[in-house]
């Protein structure tokens, strides 16, 4: 369980996060152009944004759920290439984007709840979930207890061991080379926080996240109520085992560039080092303990290493897409359960088919 120190740092996380959202939102005239309708959808206790980004529904359905603090919208970009042949939704969940904040129901169950509403409101009888980060608890969730609804999971850096989403904070804390904070309070210069010290890049979707971002009264008790579900996530059981639907993993391995984007032109060695020897030793160590996790109880599940950033499908937005179809064309043939593991780190310019010599020993 998270101390209550750990919970103030998730809390401050999000309050900061959220003043530059509200600062961007209100000093920034620009429209979002991307090929969606934005709809709502009433589920308990609760109305949350959906958006619909069209495509052919003779094939799979897609939904995608984004992770702790983001919305639907920061999908726009990666959404826009599977339409020529899939039907894609994306979901903000409460108290996430332009969705409302009830002061309740911040657990993997009621976001799962809502997800599986969202998919009976749309008539959809079973979807191809993909979660980023703590969305991919959710995901499962719903393939547990509704299976016949679930056609498959893709898990973007969002795999994860019992007990590892408690000791995020933890994780996080133990970083060395504490990012720079931001000191100019501008719409123009939040971009620029954002683009140049926390992301390293800027992209259509990641400004329309934000131009979606709540910023009514009830919205200002997101930093209080958001924690909770990092709570509750932390003390959900590992339920890889008990889904049946085909798997598709995409784990971002970190790197001091992606991450440490400030240090790029640094002539440091020590503080790159110091990075470096986080990155090896301790995160992406935990997130390893998660694709392992998930190998162990779904031996066909079809893992993906791409080196890069948390939201790899966003730095790596070509590659990912890639893998998705290749994923979703596979659905049509492709008999559950069928089929032994497949871990390839990709290389750039390099294939999955490619890197089949490089599938990584177990972690």
């Amino acid at each position: 369980m998270l101390t209550n120190s750990l919970r103030r740092l998730s809390a401050s996380a999000i309050a900061a996060s959220l003043c530059l959202a509200e600062t961007l939102v209100a000093q920034t005239q620009m429209e979002d152009r991307a090929p969606h309708q934005a709809h709502r959808v009433q589920v308990a206790g609760a109305t949350l944004e959906y958006l619909d980004f069209g495509g052919p529904t003779d094939n799979a359905v897609v939904v995608f759920l984004p992770g702790y603090g983001d919305n639907a919208h920061v999908y726009d970009d990666l959404a826009r290439r599977l339409t020529d042949r899939y039907r894609v939704y994306a979901l903000s969940p409460r108290g996430h984007g332009a969705s409302s904040t009830p002061p309740v129901g911040y657990t993997i169950q009621v976001f799962a709840e809502d997800l599986r509403t969202l998919l009976d409101t749309l008539h959809v009888s079973k979807a191809v979930l993909i979660g980023h980060s703590v969305a991919g608890r959710v995901i499962t969730d719903v393939a547990v207890r509704y299976p016949n609804r679930v056609q498959g999971l893709v898990y973007l850096d969002a795999a994860d061991a019992p007990g590892d989403i408690a000791i995020r904070d933890s994780i996080l804390a133990a970083n060395p080379i504490p990012r720079p904070p931001p000191t100019d309070s501008t719409a123009a210069g939040a971009r620029r926080w954002y683009a140049e010290m926390f992301f390293g890049f800027w992209t259509p979707a990641l400004a329309n996240s934000f131009l979606s971002h709540g910023t009514d009264s009830t919205a200002r008790n997101r930093p209080r109520l958001l924690p909770g579900l990092l709570t509750d996530a932390g003390n959900h059981p590992s339920q890889y085992a008990r889904t049946r639907a085909p798997i598709l993993a995409i784990q971002a391995v970190k790197t001091v560039d992606a991450n440490y984007p400030w240090l790029r032109s640094s002539t440091d060695v020590t503080q790159r080092t110091r990075a470096q020897h986080y990155l090896d030793d301790v995160l992406n160590p935990w997130y390893s303990r998660g694709v392992a996790q998930l190998r162990q109880d779904r031996p066909s599940a079809h893992i993906v290493k791409l080196r890069g950033h948390h939201y790899i499908f966003l730095v790596e937005e070509q590659r990912v897409a890639e893998e998705l179809r290749r994923f979703l064309d596979s659905l049509a043939t492709r008999r559950t359960g069928a089929g032994s593991s497949n871990t390839a780190l990709l290389l750039p310019g390099q294939s999955s088919e490619a890197a089949g010599s490089l599938r990584s020993p177990a972690a």
